[in-house]
C-alpha cells in the first residue's frame, strides 16, 4: 500500500499539492483566529486596562463622624485595606479630612441669631489642588491657608490672625488660634466637588445648620493632613483614595483585583467597627474591568462568525477538490476495484493520504498562522491599539490548527471511499439533491437565524450565542445555493439565443455551458467565496461608519467639555480663545416627569444648549433639525457694568425687629452664559453695602436680581421694604425690567415693584413672615418676561415611556424647581444622550424658567464646540471630542481584532476562489481533453477551440460572480446591522444600517473578474496545447 501511495504522489503531485494548499490554508486561517480570540483577546484586555481613565481605576474610601482619639487610627487602617485590596499591584494613597465645624466668633451676631461657622481641612497633595496666589502653603502647627473667596468675604490677609472657637457638638474640642500665611485658588478637577462646601469657600445656607436659625459656612481652613490629626479636632469626613499600578497587568491579576475591590467594603466596615459611623468603598473599577471583559467576549463572538464563514470556504474548497480527485483517479479507482481491491482497503489507503496531509498542513500551518497573526498586529488597527506581538506558539492555536487538519483530512477520506460513479449517474444524482429541496431547507433555516437575530433584546448582551455565530455564514451558504438553482435555466435561455448567432465558436460555448452539469461543478465555491468577500468588506464599512455615527451621537458635538465646578464669570472668553470655534454652554442634569424618575432604567435627562447654533453645534445622524422650533424668539439684555465695578445695596425695612435680604445678580456675558454673585446676608438699616468682586471682567450685563428676604419669628408679621441697588459706571438698561415673587402662591410677598432710574434700580415690596420656608419669601426682578412652557424635542424612548404626544404638557423638575414644559417633537435620540430617555431644549429659555421661580443657580454643568481648533491649555474639566470618541470605538485594543479578522475573511475568499477556478477549469479541461483533439481533427482552430473553451467558462463564472456579491450584498443589509453592537453590548445608537462602499466594491469586482479571467485563460491555454499533442494522434 505504501509503495502504491508513493508511486501515486510522483505522479500526481499537482494534484495532491493543491489539496495540501487548502488543507494548510484552512488551517492556518483556524489558527490565526485562535491567536486572535485568545492570546490577542487576552492581551487587549491588559492593554485596555492599562490605557484606562486614572479616575476609572481609583477606589476611594469614605468614612464619616469619627472621634478626634479615632482619627489617626482611622485613617492608618484605611489605607491598609484600601492597599491590601488592589494586591497585587502597588499604589498610590492620598487622603484628605475635613473637621466638624467650629464656631467662627467674629462673625457671628447672637443678636440676628447668626452663627458663623468654619471647619479645618487638610490632605495629601494640596499643591495639586490649588494655586497660591499669596503668601506662602502652611507647613507648621498653627498655620492655614485660605480660599481667595473666603478670605475675601472674612476680610483676611496674608498674617492675619483669625480665632476658631470650639466644635459645635457633643464633646466639643477646645478653640484654637490660626495665622493664615497662604491665599490660594481652587484648582478645577481637583476633587473640591467633594468638600463640605464645595469647593466655594462660602455657604450663607448649609444644608447641615441645626445650631441657629441664620447660618454662615464658611472654610475650609487649609492646614496639613498632621496637624489636622494632631489638632485634636473630631472629623466630619475622611477620604482615603487608593490609585493601583496597572501600566503592565496580566489578565488573571486583573481578575483577582476585582474581585477583591467588590470584597473591600465589606473588609473595611470589620476593620473599622465602631470607630466610624458611617463607612463606605466605592470604586468604578470592578464595572471597568467588567465592561472590559464583556467588549472582549462581543469581539471574539464577532471574530468567531467571520472565522466560520472561512472555514466553510475551506471546507467546500476542499470537497472540491476532493471530487475532481476521485474524477481524476476514476479509472485507476476501477482497475483497482476489478483486481480486488475492497472498500476498507481503499479507505485504508485513503485515510494514510488523508494523515499525511493534515500532519503536513498542520507543519505548515502553525507557524504561518502564528507568522500571519503577526503582520496583522503590526499594521492597523492592531498595531495603534497597542496588540503588536511577535510571533509565538500556544496550545489553543496548535489545538484549533490540529482539529481543523483532522477535521478537513475526514472529509477528504470520505469523499475518496465514495463509489465511483458514471457521467449519468452523477447527474441524476444532482437533479435528486436539487428536487429534494435541501437548499430551500437551507434557506429557510437561515430565515429562521435571521428573524432569531433581529429579535435579540436591544439590551446589553455580550455572549456569543450560536445564533449570532452561526448565521452570516448560513445566509451566505442559502443564498448561493439558491443561485446555483436559477443559474441552469439561465444557461439554457443562453443557449437558445446563442443558437440564433452565425459561426460555431458561441453556440458551442452556450451549448457547454447549459448541457453540461460540470460546467458549474465549482459554482458553490465560486459564489460563496464571492458572497463572503463582498460581505466582507460591506460589513468592514458597515461597522466603521456605525462606529462614527455611534461617535458622533454620543458625543453630541465636536468637542464637549463637562465642568469640574459651576461656571464662574468670564468662562465664556476662556473657551472660546482655548477652541477657536462656534460655543454654547450646556446642561446636562437628570430631571424628574411627575412623580417619575426613570423606574428600573435609566433616569429622565434635560439637555439645554444654545439652539441658535444648532446646525454648527450639533452632529449624528438627522440631528440638524433636532433643535428646530427650540430658540427664543428675542434675545435678553440689561445695562452693561464696567469690569471691576462694586455694586452697592441700601435699604429699609417698616417692621420692628431687623429684616434682612441677602442679594443674588444674574449676570450674562456675551455668549450667553449667566452667572450670580452671590451678597452676604444684610440689614436693611439704610446703609449701603458693597458687593465686592461681582464683575471680574468686561461685558458683563445684569439681567436679573433677587432678593430672598428673611427676618425671623419677633416683631410684626409683616413688612414693607425699599431696597435700591446703585450700579456705578453702568449703562441704561436696553430693557424694561419687571419684578414678581418667585413663589407667589404662597402669599407671603405681595405688590412686587421694579423701577429703573440711571444707574440705579428700586425695588418695593411688602413681605409676610408667616410661612417659615425661605423660598416663599423671594422677590425676582428680571428684565425678560416669563417665558412660559419650556419648548422640548423628546426622545422616541422618553416619549414612549411617559405616553408623549406633540403638543402634549409635562410637569418636569429639574433639582428642586418645578417647571412646565411643552413638546414640540419627538426625534429618535437627543444628541449626547444616546438610548436615554432625554429631552432636548434651548439653555436661554431653561435659564429664564429657572430665574423667574427664583432659581438663580447656574444650570451650566459644561460648554460644547463645533469646528473647534484645538482645546489645549483648557483645564477646568473633562474633554470629549468626536475624533477621540470615534478612535476609542473604532481602534479600541478590545475592538481591533474585528477589522483585522475581516482583511483576513476577505483575502482568504479571493484565494480560494481564485484557487478553485484554476482547479475546476484545470480538471475540466483536461477531462475534456480527447473533446478538443477531436475538433481539432474536425478542422477547428485552436483559437476558436480557446475561445469556445473561455466562453463557456465565463458564461458560467461570471453569472456566479455577480450573484456572489448580490448575495453578500444581501446579506449585509439582512445581517450586518443585526450583528453590530455598541461597546457595551447594547444594540447601537443610532441602529446601524448597512453601508455600501463603492469603491472598494469596484476594486474588488475588478479583482475577481480579471483575476478568475486570467486564470482560465491561462489554464485553457495551457491545457488545450497538452491536450492537442498528447490526444490527436487517438482521435485520429
Amino acid at each position: 500500500m505504501i509503495a502504491l501511495l508513493t508511486r501515486r504522489a510522483r505522479a500526481q503531485w499537482p494534484l495532491l499539492l493543491s489539496l495540501l494548499a487548502v488543507l494548510a490554508l484552512g488551517a492556518t486561517l483556524l489558527g490565526t483566529c485562535a491567536l486572535l480570540v485568545t492570546r490577542t483577546s487576552e492581551r487587549a484586555v491588559e492593554v485596555a486596562a492599562s490605557r484606562a481613565d486614572p479616575d476609572d481605576v481609583r477606589v476611594t474610601a469614605y468614612t464619616v463622624t469619627i472621634a478626634a482619639a479615632d482619627a489617626r487610627s482611622v485613617a492608618a487602617d484605611t489605607r491598609a485595606v484600601l492597599t491590601s485590596a488592589v494586591a497585587p499591584f502597588t499604589a498610590t494613597t492620598a487622603t484628605r479630612a475635613s473637621s466638624i465645624m467650629r464656631i467662627l466668633p467674629s462673625h457671628t451676631d447672637d443678636k440676628r441669631s447668626l452663627l458663623s461657622e468654619a471647619y479645618l481641612s487638610g490632605g495629601d497633595g494640596l499643591r495639586d489642588q490649588a494655586r497660591l496666589i499669596g503668601g506662602r502653603w502652611p507647613d507648621r502647627a498653627g498655620e492655614t491657608a485660605l480660599f481667595d473667596n473666603t478670605a475675601r468675604l472674612l476680610g483676611l490677609t496674608v498674617g492675619s490672625r483669625v480665632h476658631l472657637g470650639p466644635e459645635l457638638g457633643r464633646d466639643p474640642a477646645p478653640p484654637i488660634d490660626l495665622t493664615v500665611v497662604g491665599v490660594v485658588h481652587p484648582l478645577p478637577d481637583a476633587g473640591w466637588d467633594r468638600d463640605p462646601l464645595g469647593g466655594t469657600g462660602f455657604d450663607p445656607d448649609p444644608k447641615d445648620a441645626v445650631y441657629a436659625e441664620d447660618v454662615n459656612a464658611y472654610g475650609p481652613f487649609l492646614v496639613t493632613l498632621d496637624d489636622l490629626l494632631a489638632s485634636g479636632s473630631a472629623l466630619d469626613r475622611l477620604e482615603v483614595t487608593a490609585r493601583p499600578d496597572l501600566s503592565d497587568p496580566t489578565g488573571a491579576d486583573l481578575d483577582r483585583l476585582r474581585t477583591s475591590v467588590s470584597g473591600a467594603d465589606r473588609r473595611l466596615g470589620g476593620v473599622l467597627g465602631e470607630r466610624v459611623e458611617i463607612e463606605r468603598v466605592a470604586s468604578p473599577l470592578p464595572q471597568t474591568l467588567f465592561d472590559d471583559r464583556s467588549q472582549q467576549e462581543l469581539t471574539a463572538g464577532s471574530v468567531l462568525a467571520l472565522a466560520l464563514i472561512g472555514i466553510l470556504l475551506t471546507a467546500i474548497a476542499l470537497a472540491l477538490a476532493g471530487r475532481l480527485t476521485t474524477g481524476v483517479r476514476a479509472e485507476e479507482s476501477a482497475l483497482l476495484t476489478s483486481l480486488g481491491t475492497s472498500r476498507g482497503q481503499a479507505a485504508a489507503a485513503a485515510a494514510v493520504e488523508a494523515a499525511a496531509l493534515a500532519v503536513l498542513a498542520a507543519a505548515i500551518a502553525v507557524p504561518a498562522s502564528s507568522v500571519l497573526h503577526s503582520l496583522l498586529t503590526h499594521v492597523q488597527p492592531l498595531a495603534g491599539a497597542g496588540l503588536a506581538a511577535r510571533p509565538a506558539v500556544t496550545a489553543g492555536q496548535v489545538l484549533a490548527v490540529g482539529c481543523g487538519a483532522v477535521a478537513l483530512a475526514l472529509l477528504h477520506i470520505g469523499l475518496a471511499v465514495r463509489p465511483v460513479t458514471v457521467s449519468g449517474e452523477r447527474h441524476g444524482r444532482r437533479e435528486l439533491l436539487a428536487r429534494s429541496g435541501a437548499d430551500l431547507l437551507l434557506f429557510a433555516l437561515a430565515a429562521v437565524g435571521w428573524w432569531q437575530l433581529r429579535a435579540q433584546p436591544a439590551g446589553s448582551d455580550s455572549r456569543a450565542d450560536a445564533v449570532r455565530v452561526l448565521a452570516p455564514a448560513l445566509l451566505l451558504t442559502a443564498g448561493t445555493a439558491l443561485t446555483l438553482r436559477i443559474l441552469p435555466p439561465l444557461l439554457r435561455q443562453a443557449e437558445r439565443l446563442a443558437g440564433q448567432a452565425r459561426g460555431l465558436v458561441l453556440p458551442l460555448a452556450a451549448f457547454q455551458a447549459a448541457r453540461r452539469p460540470q460546467a458549474y461543478a465549482a459554482g458553490l465555491l465560486i459564489g460563496l467565496a464571492c458572497a463572503a468577500a463582498t460581505f466582507g468588506t460591506a460589513f468592514g464599512s458597515t461597522w466603521t461608519v456605525s462606529q462614527h455615527e455611534q461617535a458622533d451621537l454620543s458625543v453630541g458635538t465636536d468637542l464637549a467639555l463637562t465642568l469640574d465646578a459651576p461656571p464662574v464669570a468670564g468662562q465664556s472668553a476662556t473657551v472660546a480663545a482655548a477652541t477657536g470655534g462656534v460655543i454654547s454652554p450646556v446642561a446636562d442634569r437628570n430631571i424628574a416627569v411627575g412623580q417619575w424618575l426613570g423606574g428600573s432604567g435609566a433616569s429622565p435627562r434635560l439637555v439645554a444648549m444654545d439652539t441658535r447654533h444648532a446646525p454648527e453645534l450639533l452632529r449624528g445622524r438627522d440631528s440638524d433639525s433636532v433643535a428646530d422650533g427650540l430658540t427664543p424668539a428675542t434675545a435678553v439684555t440689561g445695562p452693561l457694568l464696567p469690569a471691576g465695578s462694586t455694586p452697592t445695596v441700601t435699604g429699609t425695612a417698616t417692621r420692628d425687629t431687623s429684616v434682612l435680604v441677602t442679594p443674588r445678580l444674574l449676570l450674562q456675558d456675551e455668549a450667553g452664559l449667566r452667572t450670580a454673585c452671590n451678597g452676604t446676608p444684610i440689614v436693611l438699616d439704610g446703609r449701603p453695602h458693597p458687593m465686592p468682586g461681582c464683575v471680574p471682567v468686561a461685558g458683563l450685563r445684569l439681567v436679573a436680581v433677587a432678593l430672598p428676604v428673611t427676618g425671623g419669628w419677633e416683631g410684626r408679621p409683616n413688612s414693607g421694604i425699599d431696597v435700591t441697588l446703585t450700579l456705578p459706571g453702568a449703562t441704561a438698561s436696553p430693557a424694561g425690567w419687571s419684578a414678581r415673587a418667585a413663589s407667589a402662591e404662597s402669599g407671603q410677598l405681595t405688590e412686587p415693584m421694579v423701577a429703573a432710574t440711571g444707574n440705579r434700580l428700586r425695588f418695593q415690596a411688602n413681605v409676610q413672615f408667616a410661612d417659615p420656608t425661605d423660598l416663599s419669601r423671594v422677590l425676582i426682578a428680571t428684565t425678560f418676561d416669563d417665558p412660559g412652557p419650556v419648548p422640548l424635542a423628546v426622545s422616541a424612548r422618553f416619549a414612549a415611556d411617559v405616553s408623549a404626544r406633540p403638543g402634549a404638557k409635562l410637569s418636569l423638575t429639574y433639582g428642586l424647581t418645578p417647571i412646565n414644559a411643552v413638546v414640540t417633537r419627538i426625534v429618535p435620540a437627543i444628541p449626547s444622550a444616546p438610548g436615554s430617555p432625554a429631552v432636548l431644549a434651548d439653555v436661554d429659555t431653561l435659564s429664564r424658567v429657572l430665574v423667574t421661580h427664583g432659581d438663580l443657580d447656574s444650570p451650566v454643568t459644561g460648554w460644547w464646540a463645533g469646528h473647534p481648533r484645538s482645546a489645549d491649555g483648557l483645564q477646568i474639566g473633562r474633554i470629549t471630542t468626536r475624533t477621540g470618541e470615534t478612535a476609542r470605538l473604532v481602534g479600541s485594543p478590545l475592538r481591533a481584532s474585528l477589522p483585522a479578522v475581516l482583511k483576513v475573511l476577505v483575502a482568504a475568499a479571493v484565494a480560494l476562489l481564485l484557487g478553485g477556478v484554476v482547479l475546476h477549469v484545470a480538471y475540466d479541461v483536461q477531462l475534456r481533453a480527447l473533446e478538443v483533439a477531436r475538433l481539432r481533427g474536425l478542422g477547428m482552430s485552436r483559437r476558436d477551440i480557446r475561445a469556445a473553451l473561455l466562453g463557456e467558462h465565463a458564461a458560467v463564472l461570471v453569472p456566479l460572480i455577480v450573484a456572489g456579491a448580490v448575495v453578500g450584498a444581501i446579506a449585509t443589509w439582512a445581517v450586518a446591522p443585526l450583528l453590530i453592537r455598541s461597546d457595551t453590548g447594547a444594540a447601537p445608537m443610532p441602529p446601524a444600517a448597512a453601508h455600501w462602499p463603492w469603491g472598494a466594491f469596484g476594486v474588488l469586482a475588478a479583482v475577481l473578474i480579471f483575476g478568475a479571467g486570467f486564470a482560465v485563460a491561462v489554464v485553457v491555454t495551457v491545457q488545450a496545447r497538452r491536450a492537442d499533442a498528447a490526444h490527436l494522434r487517438v482521435a485520429s
